[in-house]
């Protein structure tokens, strides 16, 4: 199989080799798999090292981004793929993925996933739908993201938008894939096999990383995002993205004051507001929503009744 995959591991004796297994057990040769420890903590590399895996050994903690830009530095074949050594792949998920590049000549292609983890049952899958960049931005964004786990990539393609961007400590995977949808890079879709996005109770988990680095990644994604939006403006100076930026703001808008960052949240509103949207809704009373609904569904039903409100002043 044309394809490497890298596994940056901080701390993940106790799952790595599951990971690597579930790899070689898709048809990746070990020569193929790359893992990164990063950090040396734990038994990692012994266990790297008897499933015949590529080891590249840190002494230090660099961060996942660093780790995986290190292991991209390491790949020789057409296409890469990024797992978090917590995670697991099945069900020829692998192939299909490298099919449905090959097919469509594409850039990334995306796959199922499936939560699951300790003390949790198997969640339901999710397949990935076809839709255009700039639909799939703000899908992505606000209701449906797509782990790692689930994604490959051509090689020469991530490494022409720069890589990981080795500042942010939280979502890292989803500022790389805005990066690559504002940079037009094609997508491929494929329904074969399905990611394993495990979750467990690790203190080290990236998924525990503090409200500001939250903050901090979604300022990076929304400049990239601003400067694309503008962009698409037509001649008249309709532009079709701004609302969808407006609602992206709201949800950072409703993060931020959820977690008790009314500085960063009023912040964020102003943006919303820059972008169409008014600030009814969008304040520090929203956190009580998004406590009990979450984020991701009380920002849906805004943007519905938003949309709801809209139709009815135009008529």
């Amino acid at each position: 199989m044309n394809l490497s995959v890298v596994i940056p591991s901080y701390r993940c004796e106790h799952w790595v080799e599951r990971t690597i297994r579930s790899v070689l057990a898709e048809g990746v040769p070990e020569r193929n798999i790359v893992v990164v420890e990063d950090g040396v903590f734990d038994a990692t590399s012994q266990v790297v090292r008897k499933t015949g895996a590529r080891l590249v050994s840190l002494q230090q903690n660099g961060g996942a981004p660093h780790a995986r830009n290190l292991g991209l530095a390491q790949v020789d074949t057409p296409y890469v793929m990024f797992l978090d050594a917590d995670d697991y792949v099945e069900n020829g998920l692998l192939g299909g993925l490298v099919e449905a590049l090959e097919r469509d000549a594409a850039d990334v292609a995306i796959g199922p996933w499936v939560y699951h983890g300790e003390g949790r049952e198997r969640g339901v899958l999710r397949q990935p739908l076809r839709m255009d960049n700039g639909e799939r931005i703000f899908h992505w964004i606000i209701q449906a993201f797509f782990p790692p786990c689930c994604i490959a990539w051509r090689t020469e393609a991530v490494r022409t938008i720069g890589g990981w961007d080795e500042r942010l400590r939280k979502d890292q995977d989803g500022e790389l894939m805005i990066r690559a949808l504002i940079g037009d890079l094609k997508v491929a879709v494929s329904t074969q096999g399905n990611g394993v996005y495990w979750q467990h109770d690790s203190p080290h988990r990236v998924t525990r990383a503090q409200i500001r680095d939250v903050m901090y990644a979604a300022d990076i994604v929304f400049e990239q995002l601003e400067r694309w939006v503008r962009k698409q403006a037509d001649h008249d100076g309709n532009n079709a993205y701004a609302l969808p930026l407006g609602r992206v703001c709201c949800k950072n808008a409703w993060v931020a004051f959820a977690n008790g960052e009314n500085a960063l949240g009023a912040r964020w509103s102003d943006r919303a507001r820059s972008f169409g949207l008014d600030s009814k809704g969008y304040n520090a009373r929203s956190a009580l929503l998004a406590r009990f609904l979450g984020i991701r569904i009380s920002s849906r039903i805004k943007a519905r009744t938003g949309a709801m409100y809209r139709r009815v002043a135009q008529r």
